[in-house]
C-alpha cells in the first residue's frame, strides 16, 4: 500500500506572509490525501484575504468529489478577485490520483507516468469552465508536484540534478529557490509516493 509525503512552501513577493495570495491545503485522513494549491489574483492582503476563504471552504468540504468542489469554491469565490485553482486526491489504498485544474497552475507527475497539466482556462469566481477531472496512478518513488506561475512553468530535472531525491518539503523548497521568478507571489506542494 503506497503512503503519502506531502508539503507546501509559500513565498509572498512582499516577503511577508499575511501579503501572499498563494496558499494551499493538505487534508489526510481516512486512507486519503486531498490537496489543493491556490493562486489568487494579485498580490498583496485584499490576495491574501481571498485565499484564506478559499482555505477555509476547502479544508471543510475536502470530502466533495472534485468536480463538485471546484463548482462550489467557484460559487463561494464570485464578486472576490477570483483564483486559479489546482484540486487532488490521492488514494493510499490503490494509488489512485484524481486532478482537476482551472488556470495556470502547472501539474507535473515524475515517474512510471511523465504527466504536464495546465488546468482548463478560465478563473474561480469569475468565469469558469465545466470542472474536468484527470485520473492517474501514483507509484511509489513517483512525485507529484504543483507549482503556481510564480515559479518557472518550464524546466527540466537536469537544470537540477537531484532535485527529486529529497523528501517532500526539501523539494518544494528547492524549487522555489532555484525556479521562482521574484516577480510575484510563489508556491509549490509536492505529493511524495512512499512505499
Amino acid at each position: 500500500m503506497p503512503n503519502a509525503d506531502c508539503r507546501l512552501v509559500t513565498r509572498a513577493l512582499s516577503g511577508l506572509p499575511d501579503e501572499c495570495g498563494d496558499a494551499g491545503v493538505i487534508v489526510d485522513s481516512g486512507g486519503q490525501c486531498f490537496l489543493a494549491l491556490i493562486d489568487v489574483l494579485g498580490h498583496g492582503p485584499q490576495a491574501h484575504e481571498v485565499a484564506l476563504a478559499a482555505v477555509e471552504f476547502l479544508k471543510q468540504n475536502s470530502m466533495m468529489e472534485l468536480t463538485d468542489l471546484m463548482s462550489a469554491l467557484h460559487g463561494r469565490l464570485k464578486g472576490t478577485r477570483g483564483a486559479v485553482v489546482t484540486l487532488g486526491r490521492f488514494d493510499r489504498e490503490t494509488g489512485a490520483l484524481g486532478l482537476v485544474g482551472v488556470g495556470n497552475i502547472t501539474a507535473r507527475l515524475f515517474g512510471g507516468e511523465a504527466v504536464r497539466l495546465l488546468g482548463r482556462d478560465g478563473i474561480v469566481g469569475y468565469s469558469m469552465p465545466t470542472p474536468r477531472r484527470l485520473d492517474l496512478t501514483m507509484f511509489p518513488g513517483d512525485v507529484l508536484m504543483l507549482y503556481s506561475d510564480g515559479v518557472r512553468e518550464h524546466f527540466e530535472l537536469f537544470d537540477r540534478p537531484g532535485l527529486l531525491l529529497g523528501n517532500a518539503a526539501a523539494i518544494a523548497g528547492e524549487v522555489l529557490a532555484h525556479f521562482g521568478k521574484g516577480d510575484d507571489d510563489a508556491s509549490c506542494l509536492i505529493l511524495r509516493c512512499t512505499p
